[in-house]
């Protein structure tokens, strides 16, 4: 299970790309499903890459906060 620390961290990167203050995020939530296209799901993978100080393979293409969290966490060997 992902850590809360990582989970909580990516929700604030998701909210801030995609200027979302009320919305519930889940792991489950799909990224387009809060109105992010593809350019702001790159924006939201680097803010991960500068936020977690790891590098996220480009052709990796995380679709819910989950997968998000699954890849830093691989990552950063958890």
């Amino acid at each position: 299970m992902a850590e809360q620390g990582t989970f909580d961290r990516i929700c604030a990167i998701v909210r801030e790309q995609g200027g979302l203050d009320d919305v519930r995020l889940t792991p489950k939530t799909k990224l387009s499903d809060v109105g992010l296209d593809s350019l702001a799901t790159v924006e939201v993978v680097m803010a991960c890459e500068d936020e977690f100080n790891v590098e996220i393979d480009a052709e990796s293409n995380p679709t819910t906060i989950g997968a998000c969290v699954e890849l830093v966490d691989s990552l950063l060997g958890k």
